[in-house]
């Protein structure tokens, strides 16, 4: 009842009107009085009460306001997904919604960093600065740190194909410095016909010939006899008949029975070929030089690299059955192609695997086997003296080598430059799998690997056919052709210096390092023991080169393995005994290997990875250049015995001056 007298205003009135019946009463006059027969007060409220009790519930516009206004603030407490802080702060308040937006703002740096380089690609159309192909120096740097992250600077992975790809260079440098003991030179003379062989060779040396054993007398040996120590029918006035030329020859067994080239084919006196037999293995030397580049950018450097070790091992075992000095000639242009392809590119694949400082000392690691090739050329030739035996022994054995051809990593530089990311990436996982970096590989590498590929895409303002030159000045290839012109690049205003100051420096180093390396026995001496000793001391020069160039720089090492070794074949002009000339010359040549050494890494180190190939390539070119002059400049050794010597080292003094209008690197 006191919730009826609170929302009305009580009248018994038993009349019919509305105002202040009973049922306006109870219902607040919200609700009509229902029509019937009138019925006692009392009955009429406790009917209503008991009927619609839950109608006086129903709150007044002011409760559902205050209601409304509790509602709004609840206790949270109960609330499935709130805390204790909730209950103060509330779920989503406008304090809330302020700092959330601030917070959200930190992820935009993050975000900068991690896309900066899908938003560098293009722009309108255009390729970005730094990722278009023309500007190749800050997109070798992007990509030497994006691979130097994924791979590291030396992993065991790198290590171990660092390791065996160094094997490449002693296979090669076989097929070169081998040369050396199949040309050894032996004591001959004139042969003595077949009715003479009973007489012995100084006797008929002295009688027959001249000292140099070319020429014999003119006399119908066919009438001449030898019995019991005494010439028959010999012509008294056979002095006076005049010399000819020998037609064949014998040698000397001195130095075993084994046959070398010379003797083989008989390569003396008028028929002495063999500068033209050197140069042609040269030739293809040359070629294979320039060429190299090329076909590994094309082909990639694993494929160009195993496919010529093939060519190089299977034409070396042809050319130990060659029935011709002509037979010989061309297999040794084909051998000298492949040879110096190999070379080349099992360098490169070296140093693109690894990075920081250990491209220089791998590098320079690479070369040691070379060294250590003279020392083992010397020992199998020594106790291998045929030369046919020793060109099969130095040639079909490395076939074995082509078991690793499935498992050669491709460089994984040349994958990332050509775009080949499917392949890249499975390289990666490989690399970190042997390495145990597998979980510390990021989820959105590929991604990032993907800005790193350089997109040659042609501007709308610039016509097909036209160059571009870069913001240094520098002519680079077309647009419309895709890939850059190596060649444009090495000869462009950026690189034409570098360029022209590494054929210099490649073609005086040759001039001196196989100068004294493939002639070193027109100096005197034994020719085993003197290759051997030679090939040690180098070895140990290449190993202190590395703690000199750490410590000193790489720049100033060289021009130091230059100047040395020039100074030293001119002060061969100083000392009047031969011991005093081969020790200088031998000295010369372990600086000067050490000097061979190095030179790979710098000149790789001058070009980006799109043209370094190429690059490598050029000094390669003037490498083949200064071996074909190699053979005709110890010809001069007949005009002045040391003018080859003063030659090399004025070669020195030129190379040191061109190393130092180099740029110096890291």
């Amino acid at each position: 009842m006191s919730g009826v007298l609170r929302r009305g205003s009580l009248n018994f009135d038993c009349n019919r009107g509305n105002r202040g019946s009973l049922e306006a009463n109870l219902y607040g006059g919200y609700r009509e009085t229902r029509p019937g027969p009138k019925t006692p007060e009392i009955s009429v409220i406790a009917l209503d009460f008991r009927r619609y009790s839950d109608d006086l519930k129903k709150p007044t516009s002011d409760q559902s306001a205050e209601t409304k206004k509790n509602d709004t603030v609840r206790d949270l407490s109960q609330d499935a997904d709130s805390d204790v802080i909730s209950n103060f702060l509330g779920h989503y308040t406008r304090w809330s919604f302020l700092w959330t937006l601030l917070l959200c703002l930190f992820q935009l740096p993050t975000t900068f960093h991690l896309f900066m380089f899908v938003f560098q690609l293009t722009m309108e159309g255009e390729a970005s600065p730094m990722l278009a192909s023309k500007n190749l120096e800050a997109l070798d740097q992007l990509q030497t740190k994006l691979l130097e992250r994924l791979f590291g600077s030396l992993s065991p992975w790198q290590g171990l194909w660092c390791g065996l790809l160094s094997i490449f260079q002693a296979i090669c440098t076989f097929h070169i410095f081998v040369y050396v003991f199949q040309t050894a030179s032996k004591d001959f003379w004139c042969a003595r016909p077949d009715n003479l062989q009973q007489m012995s060779v100084s006797e008929w040396r002295n009688l027959s010939q001249t000292p140099n054993g070319c020429l014999i007398l003119d006399v119908d040996y066919d009438q001449v006899a030898y019995e019991n120590n005494q010439l028959i029918n010999w012509p008294a006035n056979a002095t006076q008949l005049g010399y000819r030329q020998c037609r064949h020859f014998e040698f000397s067994d001195e130095d075993g029975p084994g046959k070398t080239l010379v003797q083989e084919f008989e390569l003396v006196c008028e028929r002495n070929i063999l500068s033209l037999v050197e140069t042609c293995f040269l030739v293809g030397a040359a070629a294979g030089a320039v060429l190299s580049g090329w076909i590994s950018d094309r082909f990639g450097r694993r494929h160009t690299l195993m496919a010529f070790v093939t060519i190089q091992s299977v034409f070396g075992g042809i050319l130990a059955f060659s029935t011709s000095v002509a037979m010989f000639m061309s297999l040794r242009v084909i051998i000298g192609f492949a040879s110096m392809t190999v070379t080349v590119v099992s360098f490169v694949l070296v140093v693109e695997l690894v990075s920081g400082k250990w491209r220089t000392v791998i590098g320079i690691l690479n070369i040691l086997p070379v060294a250590i090739s003279y020392v083992l050329s010397a020992g199998l030739a020594y106790l291998i003296r045929d030369w046919r035996h020793l060109q099969l022994a130095i040639s079909w054995p490395w076939l074995i080598m082509l078991s690793i051809w499935f498992w050669l990593p491709e460089s994984p530089r040349w994958l990332l430059a050509q775009g080949r990311l499917d392949e890249l990436c499975r390289l990666i996982e490989r690399a970190a799998k042997m390495n145990g970096t597998t979980g510390s590989l990021p989820s959105n590498y590929r991604k990032t690997l993907e800005a790193a590929v350089p997109r040659a895409v042609p501007s709308p303002a610039e016509q097909p056919g036209d160059e571009v030159s870069t913001p240094n000045g520098g002519d680079v290839a077309t647009q419309d052709s895709g890939p850059v012109n190596p060649l444009k690049v090495v000869f462009g205003a950026k690189y034409w210096r570098t360029t022209c100051l590494t054929l210099v420096i490649w073609l005086t180093l040759i001039i001196i390092y196989f100068g004294l390396t493939l002639h070193l026995s027109n100096l005197g001496g034994n020719i085993y023991i003197n290759s051997a000793v030679a090939g040690i001391v180098e070895a140990v020069s290449i190993c202190i080169s590395i703690l000199v160039v750490l410590k000193v720089g790489i720049r100033k090492s060289l021009i130091g393995y230059m100047l040395l070794p020039g100074l030293c074949c001119l002060a061969t002009n100083l000392v009047k005994d031969q011991t005093g000339v081969i020790a200088l010359a031998t000295i010369a040549k372990c600086l000067i290997g050490a000097n061979n050494a190095i030179i790979p890494t710098y000149t790789a180190m001058q070009y980006p990875t799109i043209v370094r190939n190429f690059g490598v390539g050029m000094g390669n070119l003037a490498s083949g250049i200064a071996l074909i002059l190699v053979p005709f400049l110890w010809q001069l050794e007949h005009i002045d015995a040391l003018l080859p010597l003063n030659i090399m080292g004025v070669s020195g003094l030129i190379g040191a001056v061109a190393i130092s209008l180099m740029k110096d690197v890291a």
